[in-house]
């Protein structure tokens, strides 16, 4: 039995697919890159897969495991920058599960269309593709959208030449606005900064009014700091001139965390 394979159809299809893979493990694990480099990496990997299709000789087993073990791995690194190998691993587990994912509900989507189980055709099947891709896409938005907000942070203050490292919760409802430049404001155990206040100057000093049920009208003591590092296990990122307000009572579940972030410091989620 003799098969005729279309290269360019071939080629534009695991193209296609490959870019919605690249931009659900962007998705789903936090990662960043340019479309442009998504794009390129695409189109090198749909190449690396023609030459794999076209091998004489080797077995569709053999075939698939070049594709899976070598040419995925190589897809990966060539659109995205990894800080340490676990981010490698995580994203090459979560393609394989996304592919899964996705050739599960295109071949379940393809049975609504007429004539697509009997003779497929390509158009058709970027169509289904692209929309098991987008419901794919938002599922992991909403997913990723209610984790981010009881996520813990690893945060680092900069108490004018000493630090302190603590955990920050990220906290949808902080609304909590310094008067005087309109900057977003961070509320810490005070318990946590303990003598570290006294390195503050006293111009760098405030009062922060603020509502809460059971308190109409209240204000807090807050501090400027130099930075802030905000580390999430992805992402580091750093805030200049940082109002944190301390807390008398102590916050809920301080064993866990001891600082309410304002959702401004949350890297948001694309």
């Amino acid at each position: 039995m003799q098969y005729i394979i279309y290269i360019d159809k071939v080629w534009l299809m695991d193209f296609v697919l490959s870019t919605y893979l690249l931009f659900l493990v962007r998705q789903a694990c936090g990662l960043k890159n340019s479309f442009l480099r998504l794009t390129a990496a695409s189109a090198a990997g749909a190449s690396l897969f023609i030459v794999i299709l076209l091998l004489p000789g080797a077995g569709f087993l053999t075939k698939l495991f070049l594709q899976a073990v070598c040419v995925n791995p190589l897809l990966l690194k060539a659109a995205f920058s990894f800080r340490t190998k676990e981010m490698v691993v995580k994203a090459y587990i979560c393609m394989n599960g996304c592919g899964i994912l996705l050739g599960g509900m295109v071949a379940c989507l393809s049975g609504y269309l007429p004539g697509m189980r009997s003779k497929p055709d390509l158009w058709r099947v970027l169509l289904v593709s692209t929309v098991a891709a987008a419901l794919v896409s938002l599922c992991l938005y909403i997913g990723r959208k209610r984790k981010r907000g009881g996520r813990l942070y690893a945060v680092k203050l900069d108490f004018y030449g000493e630090m302190l490292m603590c955990r920050g919760l990220a906290d949808s409802g902080n609304s909590l606005y310094e008067p005087y430049g309109r900057r977003p404001v961070c509320v810490l155990d005070g318990q946590a900064a303990g003598g570290l206040l006294e390195k503050v100057p006293p111009e760098k000093r405030y009062l922060v009014p603020f509502h809460s049920i059971g308190k109409r009208h209240g204000l807090l003591f807050a501090v400027e700091l130099p930075c802030m590092e905000v580390d999430d296990g992805e992402e580091k990122r750093v805030f200049q001139k940082v109002v944190v307000a301390l807390s008398d009572e102590p916050l809920t579940g301080k064993t866990e965390y001891q600082m309410l972030l304002h959702p401004e410091f949350v890297r948001q989620e694309e």
